[in-house]
């Protein structure tokens, strides 16, 4: 078995594990659990390729204990997750051989499929909208009484933005005054829109776009 997957069944074994103390030490001791350098220290995870195991951890312990389930408080960790499982997915594929790209400079910048660009365009466009839509509706709710059971989830806005409506979002953000004081929207959404050109960029490598 080659270096590259020990590595990754290593760090998603201990990626798995660390949630798993961290979920019963945060049950023994509730403080810990709104602990930043607790945070911190369990984001390294997903970051260093153990996507898979912390994601198996938040399914496997999510709703247990106060936490950990997908609300506020952690809702942070499962976007970072899926956000590195796409990178690292893409890391996997080229690893293995399941794609080619043509990562020279000429590959980046030219020979785009302008049908399949057109197609890309009107999506984005799409999504954008209703995704500024989706935020102006929880911005009005939210002004209105707080219904939450009229709410838009905090998962469905940044679910959103991951498929390519950040652009929507943080201008519904500024226009609305929305989300503004969430960090994670803060700096999520822009993170999102580089994820999604890097995924662009990646797609017209390896021939698709």
């Amino acid at each position: 078995m080659e270096p590259f997957l020990i590595y990754l069944i290593a760090v998603n074994v201990v990626a798995f594990l660390a949630f798993a103390v961290d979920f019963f030490l945060c049950m023994r001791f509730p403080a810990l659990d709104d602990s930043i350098v607790n945070a911190l220290i369990l984001d390294i995870f997903p970051v260093a390729g153990g996507t898979v195991g912390m994601l198996i951890a938040l399914f496997v312990f999510g709703g247990r204990g106060r936490g950990h389930r997908m609300n506020k408080d952690n809702i942070a960790w499962w976007f970072l997750a899926i956000s590195c499982l796409i990178v690292w997915g893409l890391v996997v594929a080229v690893r293995y051989g399941l794609v080619t790209l043509d990562a020279g400079v000429a590959g980046v910048v030219s020979g785009w499929n302008l049908g399949r660009l057109k197609i890309l365009g009107v999506y984005l466009a799409i999504i954008n909208v209703v995704t500024f839509v989706v935020f102006a509706w929880d911005k009005h709710v939210a002004a209105s009484g707080n219904d939450y059971e009229r709410r838009a989830p905090e998962a469905r806005l940044l679910g959103l933005c991951l498929i390519g409506g950040s652009a929507g979002g943080i201008l519904a953000m500024h226009v609305f005054r929305h989300k503004t004081r969430k960090w994670y929207f803060v700096w999520g959404l822009p993170a999102f829109i580089v994820l999604d050109v890097a995924v662009a960029l990646f797609a017209h490598m390896a021939g698709l776009i």
